[in-house]
């Protein structure tokens, strides 16, 4: 072998192993260029965000990973892609916690099937779901995703940036409370604590089938805790008046089977106009009529009276009447 012929043989060793190491990097996960630059919430007043679970999905591929939130609106990446381009559907939820583990199934081009489990049935979180997604120019964009559009183009070689708009799981239930003005010439309520308690369900499976073009086309609830549960929604004490205050709040999961099986509890105390208390009472009220046909992401106010038909004579066996309305 003369001197040209082993310097060729070296140039085509080297070049081969260069293509070879190229091709091995290219199948390598890395930690992925994407970046979360705006979230919008349907309809929320509520200003508190979180952690939110998301699931890239690719041909016969899902990845998971996580927008993690920082503060102030701005969350940081932990998701590993492979490098290349290529456009990919995104699904999730906020907030991501560590009670809750969830999964993804039967993607393809037009939707995909969110699985999360063990969803308390009534929560102090805001649950929402990732229902659009849109391509943002960088971080500064703020225009808002479109419900239904859940593809985004991704390049591993530039920064790659999305919006979300996500729709709420629960909905939203707030509670106010008034003494009648003929009751309230006579005795005084001093509420000391509410609370939601429902039996046979502390946890439920929830099944979300995500459509293009539509948002949320399905939601199915399973029940999988079966023991009883209680969700504290006042614990401080509050003297009612005449008008209307609002006391209180809960997210609750619009499942039929805990709609109809959901009682309000308030504990509070009764005065007479000279301030001497005449006894502790317990009223407890189901809720299924003032909540019927409760819908997800709807938010409704329900109004309860205190206002007994009789004003003076109190026993231990008789409260007063607790009217609730929405």
């Amino acid at each position: 072998m003369n001197h040209l012929q082993y310097i060729l043989m070296m140039t085509v060793i080297v070049l081969l192993a260069a293509c070879s190491q190229d091709s091995s990097e290219e199948a390598v996960e890395s930690e992925a260029s994407l970046h979360l630059s705006h979230v919008t919430r349907a309809l929320s007043s509520e200003p508190d965000y979180g952690d939110i679970r998301i699931f890239l999905t690719h041909g016969t591929t899902a990845t998971e990973g996580l927008f993690e939130y920082v503060g102030t609106s701005a969350w940081t990446t932990q998701l590993k892609l492979k490098s290349g381009a290529r456009t990919y559907q995104l699904y999730g939820y906020m907030p991501d916690n560590a009670g809750l583990t969830s999964s993804i199934s039967d993607w393809n081009d037009n939707g995909a099937v969110l699985h999360i489990r063990q969803m308390p049935p009534m929560a102090t979180q805001d649950y929402c779901i990732v229902t659009g997604v849109r391509q943002a120019s960088d971080e500064n964009d703020n225009h808002a995703a479109v419900r239904g559009a859940f593809n985004f183009d991704y390049d591993s070689q530039r920064e790659n940036y999305v919006n979300l708009f996500l729709d709420h799981l629960y909905s939203h239930v707030i509670f106010c409370m008034k003494v009648g003005d003929d009751y309230n010439a006579v005795r005084t309520i001093n509420v000391k604590r509410m609370k939601l308690q429902v039996a046979n369900m502390s946890s439920c499976d929830v099944d979300i089938t995500l459509t293009k073009d539509v948002g949320i086309s399905k939601l199915d609830h399973n029940v999988s805790g079966t023991e009883a549960s209680e969700q504290i929604i006042r614990n401080e004490e509050l003297t009612l008046t005449m008008a209307y205050t609002t006391l209180c709040s809960s997210y609750i999961l619009p499942a039929t089977n805990l709609i109809n099986n959901l009682c309000l509890v308030i504990d509070y105390d009764i005065y007479d106009k000279r301030g001497n208390k005449i006894a502790e009472r317990t009223a407890t009220n189901k809720l299924a009529y003032s909540l019927d046909e409760l819908q997800q992401g709807e938010e409704r106010t329900l109004l309860i009276n205190i206002d007994p038909s009789y004003l003076y004579d109190l026993s231990q066996e008789d409260p007063p009447i607790v009217i609730i309305k929405n």
